[in-house]
């Protein structure tokens, strides 16, 4: 009986078989067509616009120089520190900023140091720097650091007295022309001239 039933329908094994077999190759069929994510020709083109990039100009890094002398005449600090010194003339005028002031009060009998002003061609005051002096009071000249002034003096390498002295040269300031007397109008008024060179009469 039981050869002949297993025998109509196959044997127990091969009718398993078959359903797990057919399961399986459903289940790869299904893997296979699953969506894994989108392909390369799926992503749409870059477009590359023709063109040249546009850059910012490199900065100068190189420090403004300035000249050896200025279109008025003037001399910088740097052009007159490397002139010929035989070749300046005996009174000249140097352009440049107020890089430090070193001022003495009139009440003080003796200046440790000396009044002085270093001038430089930078606001900053960097690069070389030429010492000017010579004068007593320095506050009459109405200076500050950061003041852009141009000086008149005459260039030497020491002062006569000793006060000043550097091998590089330095420059004494022209002395200050003296403040002009005030004037009386009413002695103005009676010294004019009459016609022909003579003092007018005072009106009866």
């Amino acid at each position: 009986m039981r050869s002949a039933a297993f025998g109509a329908f196959g044997s127990a094994s091969s009718g398993l078989r078959l359903p797990v077999l057919g399961g399986l190759f459903a289940l790869a069929a299904a893997l296979t067509g699953c969506d894994q994510g989108p392909r390369v020709a799926d992503y749409p083109a870059r477009q590359v616009t023709p063109g040249k990039a546009e850059l910012p100009p490199a900065p100068n890094l190189e420090p403004q120089r300035a000249p050896d002398q200025y279109p008025e005449g003037a001399w910088s600090v740097r052009g007159l520190l490397a002139a010929d010194k035989k070749a300046l003339p005996a009174w000249l005028s140097v352009k440049g900023y107020v890089a430090s002031l070193s001022a003495c009060a009139t009440t003080e009998r003796v200046c440790k140091p000396a009044p002085h002003l270093y001038l430089a061609d930078t606001p900053e005051g960097l690069g070389k720097r030429l010492l000017v002096g010579g004068e007593r009071d320095l506050s009459l000249r109405g200076w500050k650091v950061g003041d852009q002034i141009t000086v008149e003096g005459k260039f030497v390498t020491a002062s006569a007295d000793g006060v000043y002295y550097t091998p590089a040269g330095l420059l004494l300031l022209k002395p200050l022309a003296p403040p002009a007397e005030p004037t009386d109008p009413a002695a103005e008024a009676g010294a004019k001239a009459a016609p022909g060179g003579k003092p007018a009469a005072a009106a009866c």
